[in-house]
């Protein structure tokens, strides 16, 4: 509890600046911290070699998904063409599905709107078929950055 407590203290912190706020932040961090959503048994940990491919190919996927959705918004012969699809998990544990969604919802052009057992419902601005080429190569990605706790090391 104590770590819990000064974690979501580090994130109030960040939030706001380091400006304080804290007459709302000292009960919002405690009432996070006792009403955790995020219960879990799962024990995961990151590998550092998949940390070390992780970084760049979100920055490049960032990047690129950035500069496809700006020239959509500047250039009107290629018009947005939003869509919704549906992408089956390979992902094994909650822990890395959560992660690959909220990794979708921070990069431009895509937006997580459904989370199921099976997979999720992701909103797209452009190509069907590339984006999904995209979310496969990411998934792969996120799932060599978790590690169950237990397994072999690598």
């Amino acid at each position: 509890m104590p770590l819990r407590i000064l974690t979501y203290a580090g994130i109030w912190w960040i939030i706001t600046g380091g400006e304080g706020g804290w007459l709302w932040g000292v009960p919002a961090v405690l009432v996070a911290a006792l009403f955790n959503p995020f219960p879990t048994t799962e024990r995961w940990r990151w590998r550092l070699r998949g940390v070390l491919v992780f970084v760049p190919v979100f920055v490049w996927l960032s990047l690129r998904s950035a500069a496809d959705v700006a020239w959509r918004a500047v250039h009107p012969s290629r018009p947005l063409n939003p869509a919704l699809v549906d992408f089956i998990w390979h992902l094994e544990g909650g822990h890395a599905r959560v992660f690959l969604a909220n990794l979708i919802n921070l990069m431009p052009g895509t937006l997580c709107v459904r989370i199921t057992e099976n997979g999720m419902t992701v909103h797209i601005l452009g190509d069907p078929a590339r984006t999904m080429d995209g979310l496969e190569r990411l998934e792969a990605v996120v799932g060599d950055l978790f590690h169950p706790m237990g397994g072999k090391d690598d």
